[in-house]
């Protein structure tokens, strides 16, 4: 009997252990790049009417659409249905920072329902005000003076899954986006429109990409170890 019953907890054990192995050697990752269809505009040169001795001191550009070698940064990519993953620490603890009169980064990703913090290196009056869409989180409108370095914004803000835009009502040009996301498989392309998800499991998804100029695009892609992606907005 003391036999049986030791046999059982070694299978159960190694049972564990091969689902774990298992798990991990059948999860890849996707990566790419974010393309933009046609020629792409020259950035515009923002006004600068307020706070000008800080927020002058550098140009200030329309970042809303960036491609550089015909790639586009800023965009949102999203597996949809994948299921595990493990949120990485930047997801846990996301930071934004108003630095220069502008929101660094533009856009970021975050865990839902965990607080945002927002530094204020400029050291004037900042406001960050939130306007959720779709999402239908609570709307945020805090000040946040020059001698208020960081704030840590409440998890209501961002409780629901969802793009929630940010901006200032002190600087009209401010303008960034916190992506709130019940699932690690999301990720921000880059320079030159590069992105990577890591620890994607094997199978067949729906993947969403987002921009705030270019809109929303889904295609569907098989991911098999290290799958490669590339996809074509725009235009």
């Amino acid at each position: 009997m003391r036999i049986g019953h030791l046999s059982l907890k070694i299978a159960a054990v190694f049972a564990t252990v091969s689902l774990a192995l298992a798990g991990s050697a059948f999860a890849g990752s996707v990566s790419g790049t974010i393309k933009f269809s046609g020629k792409a505009p020259a950035p515009k040169v923002l006004s600068v009417n307020k706070d000008k001795k800080v927020c002058g001191k550098n140009k200030i550009t329309d970042d809303s659409l960036v491609v550089k070698n015909g790639g586009v940064s800023w965009a949102v990519v999203s597996i949809k249905g994948a299921k595990g993953g493990k949120f990485s620490k930047a997801m846990k603890k996301t930071t934004v920072d108003q630095n220069g009169c502008i929101y660094t980064p533009r856009v970021t990703v975050m865990k839902a329902g965990t607080k945002l913090i927002v530094l204020n290196s400029d050291k004037i009056l900042h406001n960050v005000h939130t306007h959720p869409g779709k999402s239908k989180n609570t709307v945020a409108n805090i000040a946040q003076p020059k001698f208020k370095k960081k704030l840590k914004m409440s998890k209501r803000y961002f409780k629901k899954p969802g793009i929630v835009k940010v901006t200032c009502d002190v600087h009209d040009w401010m303008t960034g986006w916190v992506v709130s996301t019940k699932t690690p498989f999301v990720a921000i392309s880059g320079d030159g429109g590069k992105f990577k998800i890591d620890g994607v499991p094997d199978g067949s998804y729906t993947v969403e990409i987002w921009h705030e100029k270019l809109g929303t695009k889904t295609m569907k892609v098989d991911v098999k170890g290290d799958t490669k992606l590339d996809a074509t907005i725009g235009g």
